[in-house]
């Protein structure tokens, strides 16, 4: 990321550090899209525009929307902004699938296991949201796998390109990792009062925990991506 984008996308992740720790929405609102933004303005312009760059890029203005639908009302719009990242999920599997097409399958067994450990914990506390969580929860899952399963996937494998294009798969594996724990600390904030106390679901360090490895994760995304078509 070029240093005018990577000093916008700071700037506005401090600020909303800043709103988060005085509770001001109206900062939190005003900022919390930009360092998504700029990961999009970076994407458009340090990858060639194909089908993949196409469907990143979607799965970005997904998250946008749950961004937004989050921060405008968390308990209203949980479920457009749970919609909103499963679409930009369903994105990624997409673009992932397209540049390793091999199943992988024991690579899917850590993804999934994950998420099954989530919902044993979970499940009993979720009510009438446990179809959608669940629905969601496998998507997230299919997201790691895909990830995972590009790594030593990637073509064209030349001894040039090798060491680049791993370098690649396991910036987006460790970009979709961040998102799933990203996920999974929303999910324990919203429905683990069993297992954490409320002021610790509350507190400043778990929500701008939420947040970091948000951002961390559609950056190793991101990068993932551009590093992949500089090898190619």
């Amino acid at each position: 990321m070029n240093r005018v984008l990577f000093a916008v996308a700071s700037v506005a992740a401090l600020t909303f550090a800043v709103g988060v720790a005085l509770d001001l929405h109206a900062l939190r609102l005003a900022v919390k899209l930009l360092p998504v933004l700029a990961m999009i303005v970076w994407l458009v312009r340090s990858a060639p525009r194909d089908r993949e760059r196409d469907l990143l890029v979607a799965g970005f203005v997904a998250s946008l929307a749950g961004d937004a639908f989050l921060e405008l009302d968390p308990a209203g719009l949980f479920v457009p902004g749970l919609v909103a990242f499963l679409i930009a999920h369903v994105f990624y599997v997409a673009v992932f699938t397209r540049s390793a097409r091999a199943l992988a399958l024991p690579r899917a067994i850590p993804a999934y296991a994950y998420g099954a450990g989530v919902l044993a914990l979970l499940g009993a506390h979720l009510g009438p949201m446990l179809v959608p969580v669940s629905v969601y929860t496998f998507v997230i899952c299919t997201m790691l796998w895909r990830a995972a399963a590009r790594v030593g996937a990637l073509e064209p494998r030349t001894d040039t390109h090798l060491r680049a294009l791993d370098r690649a798969a396991w910036l987006t594996l460790a970009g979709a990792a961040s998102f799933a724990i990203s996920d999974t600390m929303i999910a324990f904030g919203r429905f683990g009062g069993a297992y954490l106390d409320a002021d610790v679901r509350s507190s400043t360090a778990w929500r701008l925990g939420i947040m970091s490895l948000y951002w961390l994760g559609q950056w190793g995304i991101a990068s993932g991506h551009v590093a992949q078509r500089r090898a190619t």
